[in-house]
């Protein structure tokens, strides 16, 4: 290497000098462009994580509502959490040990100023083979209705129901022959909408008879719907339609607005004597 490749690579290469040094950064700064640089990463993994959120729902087979569902099963399974998914078009179940919401579309309802009793069901009313009391027995419905080789209401299911029951949001109506309770059912007020869970029937039209004094008494306090859920023969005969899903829970939210009350009738021999407190068929309950 010759002199001229030394001074050559001086030139190349000159010393560092203090104008050329970064500035230092003080603490502050250092803090401020951090919570900047977190902010900004914070913004990016929130905007990326809803457009995924959104993809997701859109492909799953009942898109957001789907995802709703979803997200109802990993709640704490409690009456409050019950009270929500209702309000938002869902109910609950019990499959394999594990709680799964379900909304379907269609919706089976009865609308309640279109309901139809049928003639044979409306004698058997007025003549009264049975007798029809509300609110007066849930434990025992509730146990009737689950006692099937497979049912979604579960002892964890039927004891949530039963402090909806406390809540005063359960409503059911049971049909006694004598002392000996042969029918019954129950479901959740929300609103101005009604649901009908779940009936059962140990005599000839126990069920039937059920299922019309509740949606007469519905109607009478000023709710629109008694929903079915699922449709059926013995719905349908009742006047029930079939609403596309959009439709329901926009009526439930509706009904949200201005709800309806659940007053059970005072039974007539309380009325005639004008106690409020006697028991009539051996319960002081309507």
């Amino acid at each position: 290497m010759t002199n001229a490749d030394v001074h050559s690579d001086v030139s190349i290469f000159p010393p560092p000098t203090s104008e050329s040094a970064p500035p230092p950064f003080s603490k502050d700064e250092l803090v401020r462009r951090g919570y900047e640089l977190a902010h900004r990463a914070l913004e990016f993994g929130e905007r990326t994580f809803h457009r995924a959120l959104g993809r997701a729902a859109a492909l799953m087979p009942e898109g957001s509502v789907g995802g709703l569902c979803g997200m109802m099963a990993s709640l704490p399974f409690t009456s409050e959490t019950i009270l929500f998914g209702y309000a938002q078009g869902l109910f609950p179940m019990e499959k394999r040990g594990k709680i799964v919401w379900s909304c379907p579309d269609p919706r089976c309802v009865v609308p309640l100023d279109q309901l139809h009793v049928p003639s044979r069901v409306e004698r058997y009313l007025k003549k009264g083979i049975f007798d029809l009391r509300f609110d007066r027995d849930p434990a025992a419905v509730l146990a009737n209705c689950a006692d099937r080789t497979e049912t979604w209401l579960s002892h964890r299911v039927q004891r949530a129901y039963l402090s909806l029951f406390e809540l005063g949001a359960l409503h059911t109506v049971e049909a006694y022959s004598g002392n000996r309770l042969v029918g019954g059912a129950f479901g959740v007020a929300l609103g101005s909408v009604h649901t009908i869970e779940s009936m059962f029937s140990h005599e000839d039209h126990a069920s039937k008879l059920c299922f019309a004094k509740m949606c007469l008494q519905l109607a009478e306090c000023g709710f629109t719907l008694a929903d079915c859920q699922y449709m059926s023969p013995h719905v349908e005969r009742f006047g029930a339609i079939e609403l596309p899903r959009a439709e329901y829970r926009e009526r439930v939210a509706r009904g949200l607005v201005r709800p309806a009350t659940f007053r059970a009738p005072v039974p007539a021999s309380k009325a005639s004597n004008g106690s409020g407190n006697g028991k009539a068929n051996g319960s002081g309950h309507g």
